[in-house]
């Protein structure tokens, strides 16, 4: 058992924290170099015309792009630039684009925060906080973790061990992480190296989940201080979604109940993309993850130019999650389609989220007046008529 770190042992991890959070900070001011793509293509669930803009190191370029392509082509490449350039490019680009993409790692980001972007971390935490009582932690869990997920647990008779050794950790890296992130991301994996997933591992512990004695997933569990940390995860076949089983649950369910058993205050489910659709946000947050705008090496700025058929469709398709001053927020799109109470019933049920200051739901029509009731009667929701707006687009970036 990974125990919470005492005297020493707790100065060490202390410091292997400071010394790990100076080694992102150099490493991403040292990320100066930039690229301008003018990308075209249709839009990927209407299939309308979408010409757009994309600055950036290149860290989240798969995962941006593929939010808004299936298919595109590059009209035009320019390689070698300087992050500091950003601003020259999204003004000279700007009038001739649907869409405005910047991919900015700190302290870069600083050059476009304010300047009327929708400005999202890469990357968002989520963390649950642990108790001194067992049925208190259960009780922050969503019904449907407490329920469903736990039989799929138990109807698949899934175990778990702690193991340390080194040729665990490397059948781990090269034959359930990678393949796992591969099969799921594709060309928008962002695969750790195998040394800092290793590093993890031997100092913290490698979980693995068995199924009537075989190996079908692990995590990287790294315990910091009063934290632990639910890192790195994979599957053997690297299996995902329907064929999983109940491994997903089970990485969930032992690693709280590993760092509850371990005295930790808290288990950190790290990172996750800022969707509130996106999967692996929700499924933290069924596990009862709270979200956080912690360290994140880059920050993604979006702009719509308009709202023609390929941007009205975008944004109703991805509730994004987005800085708001010092907070978070969750944004929802409804198009053209009035607020109704259902739609407000709908958003608390399926996306509010314990750490979001509030969730936005937009619509270029008037919200009637029972879905002005029903917001007023529901907290953290708020509704945004941009019917008013001259320029919705940017009202939506900037409410």
């Amino acid at each position: 058992m990974i125990g919470q770190p005492g005297g020493l042992a707790r100065v060490r991890a202390g410091t292997e924290r400071l010394y790990w959070q100076w080694q992102e900070y150099r490493e991403s001011a040292a990320t100066r170099e930039a690229s301008a793509l003018l990308v075209s293509g249709p839009e990927k669930h209407s299939g309308a015309p979408l010409r757009s803009l994309y600055f950036g190191s290149g860290n989240n370029q798969a995962y941006v792009l593929g939010l808004l392509y299936d298919e595109y082509r590059i009209e035009e490449e320019h390689r070698h630039l300087h992050a500091w350039q950003v601003k020259n490019w999204v003004d000279g680009y700007r009038d001739k684009v649907d869409f405005v993409i910047a991919d900015l790692p700190w302290p870069y980001h600083r050059l476009l925060a304010g300047r009327g972007f929708l400005e999202a971390p890469s990357w968002v935490n989520q963390k649950l906080q642990l108790s001194d009582r067992w049925p208190e932690v259960l009780a922050q869990l969503r019904s449907s973790a407490r329920g469903e997920d736990l039989r799929k647990i138990r109807k698949h008779g899934l175990e778990y061990r702690i193991v340390h050794d080194e040729e665990a950790i490397r059948r781990f890296y090269d034959e359930m992480y990678v393949p796992h992130l591969t099969n799921r991301f594709g060309a928008a994996a962002y695969i750790e190296p195998e040394w800092k997933v290793r590093y993890c591992a031997e100092n913290g512990a490698l979980m693995e989940i068995l199924r009537e004695g075989e190996i079908v997933a692990g995590q990287v569990l790294f315990g910091d201080r009063q934290s632990m940390q639910l890192l790195w995860a994979g599957t053997s076949g690297g299996e995902f979604g329907q064929q999983s089983h109940g491994v997903f649950p089970a990485l969930y369910y032992f690693g709280v109940l590993h760092a509850f058993d371990g005295g930790y205050h808290e288990a950190d489910y790290c990172g996750s993309r800022p969707l509130l659709s996106d999967g692996i946000f929700q499924l933290k947050r069924r596990w009862g993850g709270h979200v956080y705008d912690g360290w994140s090496r880059d920050t993604l700025f979006f702009l719509p130019t308009h709202l023609g058929q390929a941007n009205l469709s975008f944004l109703s398709h991805h509730a994004l999650i987005a800085r708001c001053g010092q907070d978070l927020v969750g944004k929802v799109f409804l198009g053209t389609e009035p607020i109704r109470p259902a739609d407000v019933a709908r958003v608390e049920q399926v996306y509010s989220t314990a750490g979001l200051r509030a969730i936005k739901l937009y619509s270029l029509q008037p919200p009637s007046p029972q879905a002005i009731d029903a917001a007023r009667a529901t907290a953290g929701i708020e509704l945004v008529d941009l019917s008013c707006e001259s320029q919705p687009a940017a009202a939506y970036c900037r409410r």
